[in-house]
């Protein structure tokens, strides 16, 4: 069997628009399978695509030896459920409900019925026959009543581009173009088919089927996508706004909390150091504790306000060459008194560590948060502090023997308000602030901070900073003796 050239055209034409017409209705009805109007859409793409196969089917009724009438009553059939499926969709679609849409409906139900009976009891056209000017078309001579029938469904499809196009609602007014298209088809069957047999009236279907798919998806795909987008953002408004709410409660209960405390702090240190007169053993216990624990306190409210302050970007680094042994004999000397009572050793290894470039009070904050807490988990053993060059950073070393860390839980430490487990805060306290901060202000200078551990054997804390300029003329104080120094 050879396909003519006209065979070819019309067989690629009708391919293309019920592939389009299937491809459609799947992702349609994929975005909603039992919303009525994605049903209807789906229906709709059915028909077209079934007619569009059929169509095509229709070029090989000679070479089969099948009867043609009954294949092209079934195509215009389907044409015909098509042309009405269009209005019900998208009526549907555009939840119009009105007194002309159910007349709409009722009209096209009872015009379906009328073209369907006429076709089939054989009143609508007579005498299907080849076409001798080329292969495989066939012409047909329709009757009065055939006539009628499709100036009828050319009359629907114009109301259904009227009411859609009146409709409020913008998705209807988008969709109107679609029964227009399909009045060209219509009309290209007609008028320009006969004289050259160029399948406009398959291209022109598929341009309709774009009409009613293009709307539907943006609707129920791309708007959604958008309006998500939107409240997305009119959420990230209200959270920055919730955020500058909490940064100035913060900032104001702080200050209202550090007041009465620091009272309270003074006066109690006052009445321990005899201003107010004597205190037996029992009162000076309890004060030492109202002190201690008010301390304690006032560290906690700095580090709420501290980590307020970064977080709102109110932090201003003042940064300056410092001596790197000097800081670290600073933040030895202030934990010494705690080792001591622990009987930790203290080791110190950065002799000819480079200088650093930062702010020397967050520096100090940093490294002894980090050097307070590896003498806090520390049992027995020691701490070693130590310092050297990496690249264009200095890297400071806080190394101890103590309880380590659990595998998998090295992001925690770093968290706000967060301890490797409950149990560690009821045993050691704490809020878990301090190394949110050291972390926070570590990426301010543009270093980071990370750490190794073994559990049972102790915790590495790395801090790498930028090292200042080699030419800046700093002079490194010497650090004090390596060898091992008891607390």
């Amino acid at each position: 069997m050879t396909l003519s050239t006209t065979t070819v055209i019309v067989l690629t034409a009708n391919s293309i628009t019920a592939v389009l017409a299937a491809g459609l209705l799947m992702l349609v009805l994929w975005q909603a399978p039992h919303r009525r109007a994605n049903q209807l859409f789906a229906l709709t793409m059915l028909m077209l695509g079934v007619y569009s196969g059929v169509n095509g089917f229709g070029r090989f009724v000679g070479d089969l030896d099948i009867d043609p009438e009954p294949v092209f009553i079934l195509a215009y059939t389907l044409y015909g459920a098509f042309v009405v499926a269009i209005f019900f969709f998208a009526s549907e679609f555009t939840q119009a409900h009105t007194t002309t849409v159910h007349f709409m409906r009722g009209a096209g139900v009872i015009l379906l019925v009328i073209d369907s009976a006429l076709m089939w009891s054989g009143r609508f056209a007579t005498g299907v026959q080849p076409i001798d000017s080329h292969d495989g078309g066939y012409k047909w001579d329709m009757t009065p009543l055939g006539i009628f029938a499709t100036f009828l469904v050319v009359i629907y499809l114009g109301a259904t581009a009227i009411v859609l196009y009146r409709i409020e609602d913008e998705r209807g007014r988008r969709l109107w173009v679609a029964p227009m298209l399909v009045i060209a088809s219509a009309l290209s069957a007609m008028l320009i088919w006969p004289v050259v047999p160029v399948p406009l009236n398959a291209l022109f279907l598929a341009a309709a089927a774009m009409a009613l798919g293009l709307p539907v998806l943006r609707y129920e795909l791309f708007n959604p996508l958008a309006d998500l987008n939107a409240q997305l953002a009119e959420k990230n408004v209200d959270l920055e706004r919730a955020n500058q709410l909490k940064s100035q409660f913060l900032a104001n209960m702080s200050h209202e909390l550090r007041t009465p405390l620091n009272s309270i702090i003074g006066y109690t240190e006052l009445a321990l150091n005899g201003t107010y007169g004597g205190l037996n053993d029992t009162q000076r216990d309890r004060l030492e504790k109202v002190v201690r624990n008010g301390y304690d306190l006032l560290t906690l409210i700095n580090d709420v306000l501290d980590l307020n302050k970064i977080e709102a970007g109110q932090v201003v680094l003042e940064r300056r060459d410092i001596a790197t042994a000097n800081l670290l004999n600073n933040i030895a000397a202030t934990i010494e008194p705690l080792a001591a009572q622990k009987g930790l050793a203290i080791h110190r290894d950065y002799a000819g560590a480079p200088p650093i470039y930062a702010d020397e009070i967050r520096i100090q904050q940093i490294m002894t948060n980090i050097a307070s807490n590896a003498v806090k988990f520390t049992h027995e053993g020691s701490v070693t502090l130590r310092a050297c060059r990496v690249e264009n950073m200095v890297q400071l070393e806080v190394i101890d023997t103590g309880i380590g860390i659990t595998p998998g839980q090295e992001d925690v430490v770093f968290a706000e308000f967060e301890q490797v487990d409950s149990s560690t805060t009821r045993q050691y306290g704490g809020t878990g602030l301090g190394m949110a901060i050291s972390k926070k202000l570590v990426e301010m200078h543009g270093g980071r901070i990370w750490l190794e551990s073994t559990p049972g054997q102790g915790t590495t804390f790395f801090v790498q900073l930028p090292a200042a300029d080699p030419i800046s003329g700093v002079v490194i104080d010497s650090p004090a003796p390596v060898a091992e120094q008891p607390g």
